[in-house]
């Protein structure tokens, strides 16, 4: 069984006579290994221990299982199925991006099938614009999610309460196209429910992906495939809901940040909820604050001093970027930082000179997951059973 290239856990039954092939098995790879406490014979700490690693690399099995059940639905725009950053013109080893979107598309989907089995469905604003039920969702409806939002958020400034109603629709949407479509996951890069929208009617899908996460459901702006398929690992296997984001460092103050105008509201799982502000965001295109056109996004205050990893796989490359470090508060460095770029920040504090070594936005994009929680052993366990490298970007 061991041997057949398929995810498998091997255990040794301690104490009994060592006939396991460690090398063989770790030179053929998609193997874990560990050990139970067979005859009792370890103290009561250790043999819970040797318990819970082998139930934690069941788990493990168990999310990629899920992976293989699941449907991204990618909403989008571009006619690629995954977002495309950086200067054409610089090539590297392997680059598809000059591709056709039809050639990348295939190579991508079959890249990303291949290595976790999840299937991906794309449509774009011609789905969304011409599906009757989208175009009638319910206003009262719409209101009352506007309301159980400002109700729970810690505050509200710079928008008004029509762009909350929005985002609301916008979420209900979300909804009928997951339905729809079949989907376990949603993807969105759209920001508007119509073609050809004005300033005044634009509206954004991260309070949409906020709530879809209070149930434990991946929602994931911008359609970056990688960043939506490393959050779902992360919601399967942890069980903790990530912030998808622009990714930076900065060495001075010796830390890497994510930032999105928005980000889960249970960062720790289900129920245990954080603090947020209802913002308008920083994607409008019409001047000032507190006016239509202006959106709605949360900015979630995440906790100081948590573990929190910040990582993103690479189904092409069949590798996985990953650091660790503890959250900082953003404002104890930065003056005004609320206001500058976008409205949500999870600061970790790590030896942001080493991760600056792997930051190839031209290669892999500029956006990352960050998820609480140090979860570096379970990644590289993850990379093992699916066959990927690991690389510890601040070793």
């Amino acid at each position: 069984m061991a041997l057949t290239g398929l995810p498998t856990i091997v255990v040794y039954n301690f104490p009994e006579f060592l006939h396991i092939p460690y090398g063989l098995l770790l030179s053929k790879g998609k193997v874990l290994t560990t050990c139970l406490d067979r005859a009792n014979t370890c103290s009561p700490s250790i043999s819970s221990s040797m318990f819970e690693d082998l139930v934690g690399k069941i788990r493990l099995i168990q999310a990629l299982k899920k992976m293989k059940e699941s449907r991204i639905l990618s909403v989008t725009n571009s006619p690629y199925v995954t977002t495309i950053r950086g200067d054409l013109s610089s090539l590297y080893d392997g680059d598809i991006r000059q591709l056709s979107p039809e050639e990348h598309n295939e190579i991508f989907l079959n890249a990303v099938g291949e290595s976790l089995g999840t299937k991906v469905t794309k449509i774009g604003i011609e789905e969304v614009s011409s599906d009757e039920q989208i175009q009638n969702i319910d206003d009262k409806k719409a209101e009352e999610i506007a309301k159980m939002w400002i109700a729970e958020a810690k505050g509200m400034k710079d928008t008004i309460e029509s762009e909350v109603v929005k985002s609301a629709k916008m979420y209900l949407a979300m909804q009928i196209l997951m339905e729809k479509y079949e989907a376990t996951v949603i993807a969105t890069h759209i920001r508007s429910l119509i073609k050809n929208p004005t300033p005044e009617d634009m509206m954004w899908p991260s309070m949409g992906n906020s709530e879809l996460q209070k149930r434990g459901i991946v929602g994931c702006c911008q359609a970056h495939i990688n960043v939506v398929l490393t959050h779902m690992l992360a919601q399967y296997a942890f069980g903790r809901s990530s912030m998808m984001g622009d990714f930076t460092t900065e060495p001075f103050n010796d830390v890497s940040i994510i930032m999105h105008c928005g980000a889960p509201w249970n960062p720790r799982g289900l129920d245990d909820r954080v603090p947020y502000i209802i913002r308008d965001h920083a994607e409008r295109q019409v001047s000032g604050h507190s006016k239509p056109g202006g959106g709605a996004c949360s900015e979630v205050l995440y906790p100081a001093n948590e573990p929190a990893t910040i990582w993103r796989i690479d189904v092409q490359g069949k590798l996985i970027q990953a650091h660790t470090g503890m959250t900082v508060d953003p404002y104890s460095l930065y003056k005004d930082f609320d206001y500058l770029m976008c409205r949500t920040k999870l600061v970790i504090k790590t030896d942001a000179g080493k991760v600056q070594r792997y930051v190839e936005p031209d290669k892999r994009g500029v956006h990352r997951t960050g998820t609480l929680g140090d979860h570096r052993e379970k990644i590289k366990d993850l990379a093992t059973l699916i066959g990927f490298e690991v690389i510890e970007e601040e070793k």
